[in-house]
């Protein structure tokens, strides 16, 4: 497992990841919506509920082993990195970089749940103050797509 030089992370970010990091233990936490809904006010649940959805889905969709870290460590792997890519991207609105980043992240097509789950995440810690930052992604995470038109004619 590669983990990613410390690098100070955002009040948001730190909260996102120590979630993520919790909701993959399937551990109940019961302080885990409490941090929500102190950083986030009365829509702190519901921002709460959707990174549930998306860790979920992540675990049910993905074709690869996501690696996550232990929720005290500071450091980062690089799928965590992925991770608050993911919303970094949603938060700056930047949708089509947000799929690249699920495909890589899922090694597989993100269904909509979750990319409609980051976006609410995302946009709630934004209307909190919590920003996140949309890193450049390892190109070996983002697979490169290839479309091909076809004509009727052909």
């Amino acid at each position: 497992m590669h983990q990613q030089p410390y690098d100070p992370l955002f009040h948001g970010e730190r909260l996102l990841i120590r979630t993520v990091r919790l909701l993959a233990l399937t551990t109940p936490c019961h302080g885990l919506r409490a941090h929500f809904e102190a950083a986030c006010g009365c829509a702190g649940e519901a921002a709460y509920r959707m990174l549930e959805a998306f860790v979920q889905q992540l675990a049910l969709k993905g074709r690869r082993r996501v690696q996550l870290s232990i929720p005290a460590d500071p450091r980062l792997t690089d799928d965590e990195a992925l991770i608050l890519d993911v919303f970094g991207c949603a938060q700056a609105g930047d949708y089509r970089s947000l799929d690249e980043r699920l495909c890589g992240l899922l090694d597989a097509s993100s269904p909509f749940p979750m990319g409609a789950a980051a976006c609410m995440v995302a946009e709630t810690l934004a209307m909190n103050g919590l920003m996140l930052r949309a890193r450049p992604a390892p190109d070996v995470a983002i697979p490169q797509t290839a479309v091909e038109f076809r004509f009727a004619a052909e």
